[in-house]
């Protein structure tokens, strides 16, 4: 799941930064979580779109999601990914709700819609983490 990429990393602001701060301590997919109703959303807001609460946390997530959706990028315009094309990225839905954008190395043509998906993450640097999207294990 490790990735060579050397990229200018994103500087992520606000709740983003709390995201990815949180991610990069925990080594963990957290995702913000409504401390009043309990509803699960990503990306991060500052009120809970279920209750409208400002009282929210970011807990670690299960991992267990589904292919929401996916997409083979066989262009990029960023020069540190020329040689990764085409690759692929996934929409996962997480078991707890909200959806997220994954990477993945599970080749296309063995990736269909609803199939059960384990997602880690890749923590590059404090304010930046990959989410990365595999096959789970046999017998989990």
């Amino acid at each position: 799941m490790s990735s060579s990429v050397k990229i200018k990393l994103p500087q992520p602001d606000d709740l983003d930064a709390v995201f990815y701060s949180t991610i990069a301590e925990t080594g963990k997919l957290c995702v913000q979580h409504c401390n009043d109703c309990g509803s699960w959303t990503h990306p991060p807001r500052y009120y809970c779109p279920e209750c409208a609460s400002e009282n929210f946390s970011f807990p670690p997530v299960s991992g267990k999601a589904t292919a929401h959706s996916f997409t083979v990028s066989h262009f990029t315009v960023e020069p540190a990914w020329k040689d990764l094309v085409p690759y692929t990225t996934i929409v996962a839905e997480l078991a707890e709700g909200p959806r997220v954008i994954a990477r993945t190395n599970i080749p296309a043509e063995e990736i269909s819609i609803d199939m059960p998906i384990a997602l880690d993450v890749e923590v590059v640097a404090p304010e930046f983490s990959y989410i990365w999207a595999a096959a789970p294990e046999a017998g989990k």
